[in-house]
């Protein structure tokens, strides 16, 4: 089976195309299995987990005309099903009245995915909540264009605006990416 682009994986799953939903299955239900198996759960809880993820992951790519993923689709469904599973281990907190000295449960990062997925995908939620013009001035910046170029194409006067725009965008996204609940400092 070859390996799919994001965009195939989501025009596949609009089209509901049985090998998109295959390599779905075949690329991220061991991630997600071994989640919910380590965090208490069973063989069954992980296939409900990963249905329901996969559902989720559906609906938001049907229902937004021009979806767009933030990360990868392995790191999308796991982040849905890490989710759906914390809930699901609330909702049995609940229902079973536990004392309230019950055990924290910890969650371990999937294996397939690597540290810089993670990183990115961080990253990529974090600049997402830039305002337009510091997605438009740090874009511009990454792409090598000047100062005074950036000034031009955005109608502003000064050159020395876009420096502190600039400075002020790092510092903001800086911030979001250290709020971020995976942001791990160490």
């Amino acid at each position: 089976m070859s390996r799919f682009s994001q965009e195939e994986i989501i025009d596949g799953l609009r089209r509901r195309d049985n090998r998109i939903l295959k390599y779905i299955y075949k690329h991220n239900y061991t991630a997600i299995h071994h989640l919910v198996l380590t965090n208490s759960g069973t063989e069954e809880d992980a296939k409900d987990i990963f249905q329901e993820a996969l559902m989720v992951a559906f609906k938001n790519i049907c229902s937004k005309k021009n979806f767009k993923l933030e990360s990868n689709f392995q790191t999308y469904i796991y982040s849905i099903a890490r989710l759906l599973w914390l809930k699901s281990l609330r909702n049995r907190s609940k229902e079973n009245n536990l004392k309230e000295n019950h055990t924290f449960i910890e969650f371990e990062d999937p294996k397939p995915f690597n540290e810089e997925d993670l990183r990115y995908a961080i990253y990529q939620k974090a600049f997402g909540k830039l305002p337009q013009d510091c997605k438009e001035i740090l874009k511009m910046m990454n792409e090598g264009i000047s100062q005074k170029q950036i000034a031009e194409k955005l109608g502003f006067k000064s050159d020395n605006y876009i420096a502190k725009r600039k400075h002020y965008c790092k510092e903001y996204l800086i911030t979001k990416i250290k709020e971020d609940p995976e942001f791990d400092q160490d």
